[in-house]
């Protein structure tokens, strides 16, 4: 983003998927992302907001984050700033509190109800 390449970044994400499969993509951040697919998958994309209280996150992310205000300082960063605005966009706002299982429980329930494909 501050190199002012996330629009080149997302045209070759886009042009590296296969338009014959469905595909999942993690980690939208901003505003640019979400139009960018939006506008070169017109009513098939579909975005699921997927959510967390901070407790929760830090709990999963230990591995990666020793202390609460290393975890703290990495999600106020910048990057991270533009995400909470995304989530009105979302066709959907799951709960990210729960075992993977019930996550995927979740996600494939919300796919079926819409007659998206099969997770695989």
């Amino acid at each position: 983003m501050a190199g002012g390449r996330q629009a080149e970044l997302n045209a070759r994400l886009i042009a590296e998927l296969d338009r014959s499969r469905s595909a999942v993509i993690d980690g939208l951040r901003h505003m640019i992302d979400f139009d960018s697919l939006s506008s070169s998958f017109g009513s098939s994309f579909r975005m699921i907001f997927l959510e967390a209280r901070p407790e929760v996150r830090f709990e999963r992310l230990q591995s990666r984050f020793s202390t609460r205000a290393e975890f703290e300082a990495a999600d106020s960063a910048p990057v991270e700033m533009h995400v909470d605005g995304l989530k009105a966009l979302a066709a959907a706002t799951i709960s990210n509190e729960m075992s993977l299982e019930g996550l995927y429980r979740q996600l494939d329930a919300w796919a079926v109800a819409r007659g998206i494909g099969d997770r695989q």
